[in-house]
Order: C-alpha cells, then structure tokens, then sequence
C-alpha cells in the first residue's frame, strides 16, 4: 500500500482471528489514520481503533491504551521491535518503507565520501536498502561494514536515537543515510569518527565538519548545564512508564548517590514528559531524565531549569570527567 511517500507493508494474513486492534502510527503518517481504518476494517472485519497519543519508536508501544479499551492486538507502524523488550500483550509491527535510489545514493557517496573504509547506518525506514548499497559500493572499491547491534537493535546498521552500538568499530568513517541532524551528531560523539550525513530524499551529503560543529555545539551546551546544576540542591528525576524508557533501576541509583551527598530528591513518573506539567511541581533546582536522552538533548530549552542526562549526572558529580563526555543510551 502506497500513502504518499511511505510504502506500507501490512501483514494482513497475521490479522485474522482478531476482533479489537488498536494501531499505533508515527505522526508522520497520522494524515493517513483514515484511510488505514478503511483499509484494516475491509480486510481483517476487525473493530478497528487509533491511538491519538504521540509515538516516539518501539519503545513508546501503547499496551496501556489497548488493555484499557478491550483491544486484543496492538498494530504498532513505522518501528522494528526491540528484541530485548518483553511485552506481556500481543503486539505486531508494520514495516513503513520510504523508498530511496540506491544507484544515486552510491554515487554520492563515491564521490563525498574521502575515506573507503566505511560503517553504513540507517534508521528504519531504510533498512532494507542498506545491503543493496554495500554492494554497489564494494564493486567500486570501498570496505563496507553493517554491523550488528546490541540487544536493543533489531538489524544489522539500524540505530535509534538511544542506541548507535551498531556502528563498526574498526571503519575509518561513519556514513548515516537518513534524515535530520540528530542521529549523525550522536554518531559523532559517541565513536569520535569522521560521520556523513546523506539526506536520501533531498540527496544531499553533510561533511564530518559540519556534523563535528554540530557535535561541539552541543557539547557546549550541555557543559553549560552541567555547570549550571552544581549548586543544586532539590533534583527531580524523571522516570518513564514507556515500556522501552523505563530505567527505575537508574532512577535509584541517581537518588542514592544524591541522598550521599546530601541533596534532596523526588522520582516523577510520567508517560509523555512535558515540560508545563512538571512546573505543577513547584521550585525545582534541576531534573535529571532517565527516560528517552532525547528529551534532554532535544528539549532542554522548553523546560526553565537544567534538565541533564544519567552520563551528565556523572560529571556533575565527578565520577566522569568533562573529556569523556558521551551520549546517554539506552541498552
């Protein structure tokens, strides 16, 4: 089924049997919530339901929502499963491919790419084309690695935004093919390699350089907070509910260590982290976020006092120095 730009592989036969399935779309795909009822409802004579709550990845699966109006299968769209998540409630994912020229993606890196000693990464809407991609480029000369992931990653090459462990080691440099700026500066942080940027829809290729400002722009910024919370003295820590951010285990870890050095802190547990609904709170010195890293890396601005990732907590504290700063993952 073709909708716009995404080409969407629905298991259909897996449906049957069912009589209550709620679906899980992306925002992105949120435009095309009707014609996927009508579809789903035609084929599988199911009652059909759509979460209207955001959904950030396989980490974010709506079991809640699905106990709580009877549904009996969770159609979750646009992510692959995270293998070491176990979920006590019948869940499906839906491939969302967004096809991309492989011929023109190998061609640009050929001729942007310095180095010929390459780990090719992407998210999920392209994996399927990254084997296809090796192998044109391996015809032309380069050492081409797709490696694989820790428990969290599904496939060979894929990362998320919590999880760049299948990036090789042993490459000279990191191409990422996909969209947006994020993934690629957490690339760079994380492994200090040289990393290209292709945009596959807009066929366009950002230098390690720029990709490098971006890395040190951020860093920056985040030393910035880090310095900002060292005389903190009330912490909030942040715990998600979402199956696949729910990182209790480190929330207490975080609140021992703050109880030794005599500070005082409060475990909050949200589903969606929002900045307004934390304000409720009263007068916080500074959050530290065990759920998604995103939502420190990406959001911090939104929120008016610093809000710091688990691996910042640690420099905060002097566990960690300043040089061995690295992105917050979830394994």
């Amino acid at each position: 089924m073709i909708l716009g730009s995404y080409r969407i592989e629905i298991p259909f036969e897996e449906l049957k049997g069912y009589k209550r399935i709620l679906i899980q779309l992306p925002s992105g795909l949120k435009i095309y919530a009707r014609k996927i009822v009508d579809i789903l409802e035609e084929k599988t004579k199911a009652d059909i339901l759509v979460s209207s709550d955001p959904c950030f990845g396989a980490c974010d699966l709506a079991v809640d929502t699905a106990l709580s109006v009877d549904a009996d299968l969770l159609l979750h769209f646009g992510h692959l499963p995270i293998p070491n998540l176990k979920i006590d409630f019948p869940v499906k994912f839906v491939d969302v491919i967004m096809d991309i020229d492989v011929s023109s993606v190998t061609d640009l890196i050929i001729s942007g790419v310095t180095e010929k000693n390459i780990s090719i990464v992407t998210t999920a809407q392209h994996i399927r084309y990254l084997n296809e991609i090796r192998k044109n480029l391996e015809k032309r000369g380069c050492r081409v690695r797709i490696d694989e992931g820790d428990g969290r990653i599904a496939q060979p090459g894929l990362v998320l935004g919590c999880n760049f462990s299948s990036v090789s080691r042993d490459a000279g440099a990191v191409v990422f093919v996909g969209t947006g700026t994020f993934h690629p500066v957490g690339i760079s942080i994380s492994t200090r390699k040289p990393v290209y940027s292709l945009d596959p829809i807009s066929m366009t290729l950002t230098s390690p350089n720029e990709i490098s400002t971006m890395a040190d722009k951020l860093i920056r910024r985040r030393f910035y907070l880090i310095t900002a919370s060292r005389d903190a003295e009330n912490f909030g820590i942040l715990v998600s509910k979402k199956p696949g951010q729910n990182r209790m285990d480190v929330a207490l870890n975080i609140r021992k260590k703050l109880e030794e050095m005599g500070k005082k802190s409060y475990i909050i547990v949200a589903d969606t982290i929002q900045p307004d609904m934390l304000r409720d709170f009263g007068k916080l010195d500074c959050f530290i976020s065990t759920a998604c890293p995103r939502i420190a890396l990406d959001d911090h601005e939104m929120f008016d006092i610093p809000i710091l990732t688990p691996v910042e907590f640690e420099i905060l504290t002097g566990e960690r120095s300043f040089d061995d700063y690295i992105f917050d993952s979830i394994t």
